[in-house]
């Protein structure tokens, strides 16, 4: 499917590269020959130029073909890197152990969970002193607590695994079903761009803001200025 920007930037993946903002989707002279769609910082379009005094409206058409050259050479001058990226990122992926720990965890609660409830009917059954029963219950629920702490950053660290798997896959299969992209592709797009920074600052720290910054999913970063066609 192919589309424009409008439908894709639902999700505020344009960012301000000067106050951090979003950018929202305007049109100039609607309704004319001269219609032209234009992304603009929010912070200053609502709240005024002085908020962010240099940024720009840039054309989505220029953000378009941006995204479509920075594919470009995403796939062929940085191929041999890119696969050699996606293979060692999957491989530690694969040799990460936060589902196999956590699994474990999960086990080693119930187990004490277990011990607990049966201390619980020894203790009713008065198998067991006040005293004996007071201190082998402290013990297993400090054990619990130990282990229900753990549990939660383990789940944590394997929803992230979980998601850059997804994230991976969903990268390989784009490049391997588009190796070439002539137009902009809604699809393409979302599957491998994280989110677009227009405007920033250039090697020496002068004020660019034309400069597009595409940071893929991969982490991979592509700068790209489009400063003849911002306005």
């Amino acid at each position: 499917v192919v589309c424009g920007l409008g439908d894709v930037y639902k999700r505020q993946m344009l960012e301000c590269g000067f106050c951090g903002g979003t950018l929202t989707r305007r049109s100039w002279h609607s309704g004319s020959q001269y219609n032209k769609v234009i992304w603009q910082c929010v912070t200053a379009t609502k709240k005024g130029k002085k908020f962010c005094p240099d940024s720009k409206g840039i054309a989505e058409e220029t953000i378009e073909q941006a995204f479509i050259e920075s594919y470009r050479l995403l796939c062929q001058n940085n191929k041999d890197v890119l696969d050699e990226f996606i293979a060692r990122t999957e491989e530690t992926l694969s040799d990460s152990n936060a589902s196999k720990q956590l699994a474990k965890v999960e086990k080693d609660i119930a187990a004490l969970d277990a011990k607990r409830a049966k201390l619980v009917d020894m203790r009713l059954e008065e198998i067991i002193d006040k005293e004996t029963y007071e201190q082998k219950y402290f013990d297993l629920s400090s054990q619990i607590e130990q282990l229900q702490k753990q549990r939660e950053s383990l789940q944590e660290s394997a929803e992230t695994e979980s998601t850059m798997k997804k994230r991976i896959a969903e990268f390989r299969r784009t490049l391997e079903e588009n190796e070439v992209l002539d137009t902009f592709d809604r699809y393409v797009f979302e599957s491998i761009v994280e989110k677009v920074i227009v405007g920033g600052y250039d090697e020496d720290g002068n004020k660019d803001p034309a400069m597009l910054t595409f940071i893929y999913k991969t982490c991979l970063l592509y700068t790209s200025d489009a400063a003849d066609e911002a306005r």
